[in-house]
């Protein structure tokens, strides 16, 4: 089992993560593939986003565990009494739905229907209301979120007030993402394409202001409304101390139990977070 030597750090898994700290991967040359109608409009090389982040600890906590960091009490701000109601109820919500799909996803697979969900107990999920400043950042080609694929295991998204969500098919085409009302969007993420040994691809996507985006804020604009562009999404999570590696009839397969070596949930979060400059060695935001 492959582990990491990743000391306990600032995570940035609770609480506010400003604009222009996380960087995303640089994925340059799977962007140069694309061909030019799907090419990401994010920078390559890729630089510090935009967008600005509050994690809030949803569920359960580990009454032990290896990796204290990923599952630290929540952070919660003095000036909003309703905070930790709102927020716990909105958040069992998105988290509850991700369960749910995890249960279908995994009788889908023929796997046993817990085998996604008994993982996912105790794990560190989080509410991660993302903003972006449309009174400072509303010019085109604006790259809120660059390029970038999720670690956790399934992504939650609620609909954003604003349009800009970028998300590729396997095949590599570029949707614009559209949320109908009263729907939410579901995305794999690196842990399920652990689990699955790659038979579902952690989902690539980025947000970027384009000409629906900049039609939205002068509509907003003319009505007075705000101008933060606030995504209201729930990363799931398979929990810190259990092993991600192939599962069931995807442990059939030599080169994916190859290339997915089994190792524990918290060091392979520990190592990607490390990677966009939220764990090991991070930088702050700096001033802007």
């Amino acid at each position: 089992m492959r582990k990491s030597d990743t000391p306990l750090v600032r995570s940035y898994q609770v609480g506010a993560t400003p604009s222009f700290t996380e960087k995303p991967k640089d994925h340059c040359d799977r962007m140069k593939a694309f061909k030019e109608a799907d090419a990401p409009l994010s920078l390559c090389p890729p630089e510090r986003d935009v967008k600005w982040r509050f994690f809030w600890r949803v569920g359960e906590r580990p009454a032990d565990t290896e990796f204290a960091e990923l599952n630290a009490e929540p952070v919660v701000p003095p000036a909003f009494p309703q905070w930790t109601s709102t927020m716990n109820t909105w958040g069992e919500k998105l988290r509850r739905a991700g369960q749910d799909v995890s249960t279908m996803a995994a009788e889908g697979f023929g796997l046993k229907a817990d085998d996604f969900t008994s993982r996912m107990q105790n794990g560190a999920h989080l509410l991660a209301p993302t903003a972006s400043n449309f009174y400072k950042f509303d010019k085109k080609g604006t790259v809120l979120a660059g390029f970038h694929y999720d670690l956790n295991f399934i992504t939650v998204h609620g609909k954003s007030r604003f349009p800009g969500l970028f998300i590729w098919t396997r095949e590599g085409q570029k949707l614009r993402v559209t949320v109908p009302d009263g729907c939410l969007l579901m995305q794999a993420g690196k842990q399920l394409e652990y689990l699955t040994g790659g038979h579902v691809l952690a989902g690539f996507h980025e947000v970027v202001v384009v000409d629906e985006t900049l039609a939205a804020i002068e509509k907003a604009r003319a009505a007075e409304k705000s101008l933060w562009r606030i995504s209201s999404t729930c990363f799931t999570h398979i929990a810190s101390d259990q092993v991600l590696q192939p599962l069931g009839k995807f442990a059939e397969d030599a080169a994916a139990v190859e290339k997915y070596a089994p190792i524990k949930t918290g060091d392979q979060v520990n190592e990607e977070l490390a990677s966009i400059n939220l764990g090991a060695g991070s930088t702050p935001a700096p001033e802007v």
